[in-house]
Order: structure tokens, then sequence, then C-alpha cells
């Protein structure tokens, strides 16, 4: 069955269709559609999948690119403010800054956070800031990574603000694949985050019934040691955490009874909680670790 545009009715190919997508967005590029003239143009530089339906010609999807961007296409303006960051053009920091500006101030995300992170250089907090807030606010990771980080670390002239570390780390883990490099460090934040908050609000009384911060907190603190490098900044940062959260296996999690042979099983999902028996797992299970345990990915 055929799927039909929403706005034109014009039936959409099979993915697999390769030619019939070329002539579509071909036809609509001679329409003057910026979509269209968008995706021709970096077809041409070989930078989208379907990129074999055209020889490479650096001249030609620049060509089409300004098209687009002359029409104010978002993707086209950040392509081209890309081409001017020496990608495939001269580095012309006026160019750059003004291709990147429109793409920021038409809604682009991408562009939002990378104009936001180009201020970094400069005193101008404000405007970094708005940026980043901007981009965050649509989700995207780097920029809610960012922002979590700036409100741990007090940056930016913010105060600090251990429920917005906390939401923005954990927002910009959503989507490990986009700032694959970055994780280690969002998780460290997010962790610290987690104990830090219940410090403040529980006065570090860390194994209520769902409201523990203990297996979420193993859990990132492992996986930023587990992501990073042997440079990592924050490995002793995590390594606390670590520490912190297994001070938690001296004793049952639900009837707090000691352990003096180490002899306790832990909650085999999350590997944050100890027991001296099933029959207390099944309880601290119902009294709310049901809602603090987090699955191992």
């Amino acid at each position: 069955m055929l799927i039909k545009c929403p706005l034109c009715r014009e039936n959409i190919p099979h993915s697999y269709d390769y030619e019939e997508i070329r002539s579509m967005v071909l036809g609509h590029s001679n329409k003057g559609k910026a979509w269209a003239q968008t995706q021709i143009g970096m077809w041409y530089l070989g930078e989208e999948s379907g990129s074999n339906f055209f020889a490479f010609d650096e001249e030609k999807g620049l060509q089409f690119l300004k098209q687009a961007a002359d029409q104010r296409d978002s993707d086209a303006l950040l392509e081209m403010a890309l081409a001017y960051s020496e990608k495939t053009l001269k580095w012309d920091e006026s160019k750059y800054m003004y291709y990147l500006k429109e793409a920021a101030d038409l809604g682009h995300p991408g562009a939002q956070r990378m104009l936001g992170l180009a201020y970094e250089s400069s005193n101008d907090e404000k405007t970094r800031l708005h940026y980043i807030t901007l981009a965050a606010s649509q989700g995207d990771a780097v920029a809610c990574y960012t922002l979590g980080a700036y409100f741990m670390c007090v940056e930016c002239g913010l105060t600090k603000s251990l429920i917005l570390a906390k939401h923005y780390s954990e927002k910009s883990l959503e989507d490990d694949e986009e700032i694959k490099d970055l994780v280690p460090f969002s998780a460290c934040n997010f962790s610290c985050a987690l104990l830090d908050l219940d410090e403040v609000r529980y006065e570090g009384v860390m194994e209520i019934p769902g409201h523990s911060p203990i297996p979420k907190a193993l859990f990132w603190a492992r996986k930023s040691l587990e992501l990073a490098n042997d440079s990592f900044p924050m490995r002793d940062n995590a390594i606390h955490v670590i520490s912190d959260c297994e001070e938690a296996k001296r004793h049952c999690a639900n009837c707090m009874k000691e352990n003096e042979c180490a002899s306790f099983k832990r909650c085999v999902r999350c590997l944050g909680a100890w027991y001296c028996g099933k029959e207390c797992q099944v309880q601290h299970w119902k009294a709310g670790h049901k809602i603090d345990c987090i699955k191992r990915k």
C-alpha cells in the first residue's frame, strides 16, 4: 500500500525504491522547494544516505544549498555555516556566524547549540546561555548535557540547582548515541546530582524505599567508568559515588540486619540493594524498591 503525503497527496515511494526517490526529490527541487534543494545539495556533497544518486560534486552541492539557504531553509543554513567552518570552503568567521545565527533563530536545535558553544570563547555568557537553553528545550542531547553541567558547576551566571542538573543530565542520556563521547561526563554528573539531592532532601538517608538514589547512582557511575578513557577527569567523582552507594551492602536493605559474613544476596536487576533473605527482598520490593530499581542495559 502506497503512503501519500498529507499535504499534496503525492505518493511517497518506498525507502528501497531509490530511482523513484531521486526522481521525486529532483522534481520538487525544480519547483523551487527548499527542502528538496537541501537534500540534493547534501547528496552531491556525500553527506546523506542516498548520496550514491549523484557523483560527488562540491560546486553543485554548495549551489543547491545556497539556493535553499536563500529561502531560509534552516537545514541548508546550517550546512552553509558548516561549509564555511573549513568543512568544504575556506574558513570565514563572519559568514559562519551569519548562517549559524540565521539557522538558530529559525529554531534549528543543532544550530542553536553550536551557536551557544561558539560564544564560549567570548565573555557573552547571556547569549551563550540563551541559545544553549533553546536547544536543550528541544531535546538536543549535547545542549542538555551542557546545561546540566552549567547548573552542576555554577557556570554562565547560574546559581547551583541540583534538580535542574539532574533533569538535564538525565535528559541528555536518553539519546546516548548522539553524545557518545560525552556519556561518561553526563553519567557522572547525573549520579553525583542524585546523591547530592538526596543529601539535601532526606539529610543523607539514602535507603528510603521508593526514594533511594542508590540503584540509579550506582548504575550511571559504573557506566561512566566503563565508557571513560584513562584520562577521564571525573574518575574520582564516579569512584566516590560508587563507594558511598556500596556502603549499603553492610546491611539488609529491608530489616537493616548487619551483613556480618558478607553473605547477603543483592538485587540481580539493578545490583544496588542487598538482602539477608528472600522474604526481605519481596517486602522491600513492595515497599518501594520497584520504583527505585533500574534494569541494567
